[in-house]
C-alpha cells in the first residue's frame, strides 16, 4: 500500500531533476507547488509556480501553511562539483543552510514526508563493491561535503524530531535537459557534430550512470512509500559501466564517432565502485528500468529531436 502525496512542494523545480518530478506528481493528481529562483522553461497545467528562495524561512512557513503541504521534495541547490568551485560559501549557503531551512520548515509545519535529492558524491572514494547505503561519508571536495552534511542533518531531524525524511544518493544522472558537464552528453554531441572527443581520463574508470526517468521514478517511490525503514538509499543504474563501454555504445549508435580516453579518474570525481541498490528495491519497490544502452539511445533520440526542432524554428525565422 502506498501513501498519497496530495500537496507537494518541489524545490529546484526548474532544474534537470525538479521539473520532471513536478510533471510526474501533477500527472498523478497531486496539487504541486514548484519553487525555484528561476522560471521553468515550460509550465505545467495546474501547478503553482513560485519564483523564490527556499532559504527564506518566513516565506517557507507561509507557503507550507497556505498550500497545506504534506510532502516536500528537495531537488534544489548547487548541482554538481563543476559549479561555484571558487565560491565555497555560496555552495554551503545553497546546499547546507538551504536544507536546514527546509528541514526546520517541514518539522514546524508538520510535513508528513521529506525527500532529499542527495548525491553519491557524499561517499567520496567508495569502499569495494557492492557499496552499502551506510558506507562512510568521506567526501574531500566541497560539493560532496555539502551533500553529506545535509544527509547527516536530515538523519538528525529524523532521529531527534521524528521527521519522516529520507535521503536519496543519486549517482551520475544523465539524460534530457542536463545542462552541466556530462561525459555521455559530450560524447553524443561531439559525435553528431563530427568532432572528436579526447578525454584525459576514463580508461579503467566506471560509473553507475542513472537515466533521468529512473531518477524521477525513485523520488516518486520514496515520496509515496508507505514507510521508510532507512534514512538513506543508494539510487543508481543497474549496470556499473566502464567509460570505455560507454564510448563503445556511442560509437555503435553514431557511426563514425571518434572517442579516445586516457587512464585515470575524472578530476572532478572519485574512485567509484558499484552501489548496492537492493534496499531501494526492497523498501521503495524501485528498480531502474533503463539499461545503459537504452538510456544512451533515448538520450541520443532526444538530442537529435531537439536539434531538428531548433533547425525548423530557425528556418521559419529566416523566412
Amino acid at each position: 500500500m502506498q501513501r498519497i502525496a496530495s500537496n507537494v512542494l518541489v524545490t529546484g523545480s526548474a532544474g534537470f531533476i525538479g521539473l520532471p518530478v513536478v510533471e510526474q506528481f501533477s500527472q498523478r493528481g497531486a496539487q504541486v507547488v514548484a519553487l525555484d529562483l528561476v522560471a521553468p522553461e515550460r509550465t505545467v497545467d495546474g501547478v503553482e509556480t513560485i519564483t523564490g528562495d527556499y532559504r527564506d524561512a518566513s516565506g517557507l512557513k507561509t507557503l507550507i501553511e497556505k498550500h497545506r503541504i504534506d510532502t516536500i521534495v528537495h531537488a534544489g541547490g548547487i548541482s554538481g562539483p563543476m559549479l561555484a568551485r571558487d565560491t565555497p560559501m555560496l555552495v554551503c549557503e545553497a546546499n547546507v543552510i538551504g536544507t536546514i531551512r527546509l528541514l526546520e520548515a517541514a518539522r514546524a509545519g508538520k510535513v508528513q514526508r521529506f525527500v532529499y535529492c542527495s548525491s553519491a558524491m557524499a561517499f567520496g572514494n567508495t569502499p569495494p563493491a557492492p557499496v552499502p547505503d551506510n558506507a562512510p561519508l568521506e567526501a574531500h571536495d566541497l560539493y560532496g561535503a555539502s551533500k553529506g552534511a545535509s544527509d547527516l542533518l536530515l538523519r538528525a531531524y529524523r532521529a531527534q524530531y521524528g521527521l519522516d525524511a529520507v535521503s536519496l544518493r543519486i549517482s551520475n544522472a544523465y539524460g534530457p535537459r542536463r545542462r552541466t558537464r556530462c561525459a555521455i552528453k559530450t560524447m553524443i554531441e561531439n559525435a553528431l557534430d563530427g568532432v572528436p572527443t579526447d578525454m584525459t581520463w576514463g580508461l579503467g574508470y566506471g560509473r553507475a550512470y542513472l537515466y533521468i526517468d529512473d531518477a524521477v521514478a525513485a523520488i516518486i517511490a520514496a515520496a509515496c512509500a508507505e514507510r521508510l525503514p532507512q534514512w538513506a538509499y543508494n539510487i543508481a543504474g543497474a549496470q556499473f559501466a566502464m567509460m570505455e563501454e560507454i564510448a563503445a555504445i556511442v560509437r555503435e549508435l553514431v557511426p563514425g564517432a571518434r572517442i579516445t580516453m586516457q587512464p585515470g579518474v575524472d578530476g572532478l570525481g572519485y574512485r567509484r565502485e558499484a552501489l548496492d541498490i537492493s534496499a531501494a528495491a526492497r523498501d521503495l519497490d524501485w528498480v531502474p528500468r533503463f539499461s545503459i544502452e537504452q538510456g544512451i539511445a533515448a538520450y541520443l533520440d532526444w538530442i537529435v529531436g531537439q536539434r531538428r526542432a531548433q533547425g525548423t524554428a530557425a528556418a521559419k525565422e529566416a523566412t
